[in-house]
């Protein structure tokens, strides 16, 4: 089972960065209710592989929280991700993997963590779940 895990886990990590997001909807999230949130981000997941970082672009498009996800060298181009809520004091970035044709639910949440922020990823709708580093650039 442990194997198991540990492959999912590189899979899942592995296909964040050379699938992308995918737009799902538009933001419905005023900038103003998100104000904490906007910025460059970069964000840290270790995985059985190593370690993987990504860069998260939060940003004002048209007064709504609109944003975009990279990996270099692997995903060069910005993803966007759209559907994006507030829950508390934590931003919900949720999109789509696309993974040899079948469609895995993906979600970032960004939070506080004392002076500090924390990124957790969940997968497949919390039957996999990562905790990782966020970090404003």
């Amino acid at each position: 089972m442990r194997i198991h895990t540990r492959l999912f886990t590189t899979l899942a990590a592995l296909a964040l960065l050379a699938v992308g997001a995918s737009a799902s909807a538009q933001s419905a999230l005023a900038t103003s209710d998100a104000t904490a949130f906007l910025g460059a981000w970069t964000l840290g997941l270790d995985t059985p592989q190593g370690a993987m970082t990504m860069a998260l672009d939060v940003k004002d498009q048209g007064g709504k929280v609109a944003a975009s996800i990279t990996a270099e060298p692997i995903m060069p181009t910005p993803q966007p991700i759209t559907d994006i809520t507030k829950r508390g004091d934590t931003l919900v970035l949720a999109y789509t993997l696309d993974v040899q044709g079948q469609s895995i639910p993906a979600t970032i949440v960004l939070a506080p963590d004392g002076d500090k922020w924390k990124a957790t990823f969940d997968f497949m709708q919390g039957q996999f779940t990562v905790d990782g580093t966020a970090a404003k650039k």
